[in-house]
């Protein structure tokens, strides 16, 4: 890579992480305003806020450029504050009816940071454990305006400030195979929960979080479904290089065997490679031998979509052909699979299944 702004941007991630201590120069103001903007972009502002506090005095940026950066933090850190609120009173609500759950990425992953009030917020995701759909969703409509249901998950309008989803199978792969396995570890998961000493914990905050042998299974899973099906950014890869410093070193192999069981193993070396040469983790804290090809292939994926793919300007958006041809070349066995699934699963619904366990 050239010395240019994405080298800085990237190093000062490096410097939000603990991975680095300074730059590499000065950025000139010019710089400083592109990075400001890519931040945005990939919706990690106030992560690399945490950065420019590390920073030494003279490679700070302009006044002003600060002042506007620590504005927008304290608005997520507002946002932080309801969304913990929020999902404690969710919990709250579902164990009154019998409903155990836990936050799935969002407030429950934040837990693993530094300062949780800085990863950046969209909804609240909450996987209900127990219990069948059927009455999940009777307790639901019952109570709220339940408005888009899907296989995986309900949305439910419960409050007026945050959007929730309310999950029953916490994500889910395309592959009808390994998507059985990924299940049957989930179920696993719900079983171990009950065991003392597994991970799984009652927050503080109120709501449960899983341990962190789930996360790093699931959040990859979760990441793996947002590339092929339209773009994953930045904050998406800090949340798993938060995961791996928690996830102990004797978890990794169990939880690589897990990733290569469900078929992810290829695109587990490609994390790792953004791993170690975006975010600057030692190779000893990866899971595997980083794959090169696949890792240039999802940070090019990254920085020309920035969040969620949101920003594209090259045509390759959510179920667009063009995307779905860029996607078969690198991970054939599940995109094949997209669109099988996506006529069972609108068969599924015109059978009036949203309502009956599955």
């Amino acid at each position: 890579m050239q010395n240019n702004k994405t080298d800085l941007y990237i190093e000062l991630l490096q410097v939000s992480l603990g991975m680095r201590d300074c730059l590499s120069r000065v950025p000139s103001s010019y710089e400083w305003e592109k990075i400001f903007k890519e931040a945005k972009r990939q919706a990690i502002i106030g992560i690399l806020l945490d950065g420019i506090a590390r920073l030494p005095q003279e490679q700070l940026p302009p006044h002003t450029l600060k002042l506007q950066w620590i504005g927008m933090v304290q608005m997520m850190e507002a946002t932080y504050r309801l969304h913990c609120e929020r999902a404690g009173e969710l919990t709250k609500r579902l164990r009154e009816k019998g409903f155990e759950s836990c936050v799935l990425k969002g407030v429950g992953t934040a837990q693993l940071y530094p300062h949780p009030a800085h990863r950046q917020y969209g909804d609240i995701d909450l996987w209900v454990m127990n219990g069948h759909r059927k009455d999940l969703m009777q307790c639901l409509c019952s109570e709220y305006d339940v408005h888009h249901v899907t296989w995986h998950h309900i949305e439910a309008k419960i409050f007026d400030d945050v959007e929730v989803e309310v999950h029953v199978h916490p994500s889910w792969l395309y592959n009808p195979i390994g998507n059985r396995k990924l299940q049957r570890f989930f179920h696993q998961e719900i079983l171990a929960r009950r065991e003392p000493s597994n991970g799984w914990h009652e927050s503080c905050l109120g709501f449960s979080v899983p341990s962190v042998e789930f996360e790093a299974v699931f959040s990859l899973a979760h990441s793996f479904h947002h590339l092929i099906e339209e773009g994953i950014g930045l904050r998406h890869i800090i949340d798993y290089f938060y995961i791996l410093q928690a996830l102990p070193a004797e978890k990794r192999e169990m939880t690589l065997n897990v990733l290569k069981c469900i078929g992810l193993g290829k695109f587990a070396a490609a994390m790792m490679w953004v791993m170690r040469e975006v975010c600057g983790m030692p190779t000893s804290d990866l899971l595997c031998e980083p794959n090169e090809k696949e890792g240039m292939f999802l940070l090019s994926e990254m920085m020309a979509g920035g969040n969620f793919g949101q920003e594209r300007n090259d045509g390759k958006f959510r179920n667009s052909f063009s995307r779905w041809m860029m996607m078969v070349k690198h991970y054939p066995s599940e995109v094949l699979w997209m669109i099988p699934w996506k006529i069972w699963h609108k068969g599924w619904m015109m059978r009036g299944q949203l309502t009956v366990d599955s």
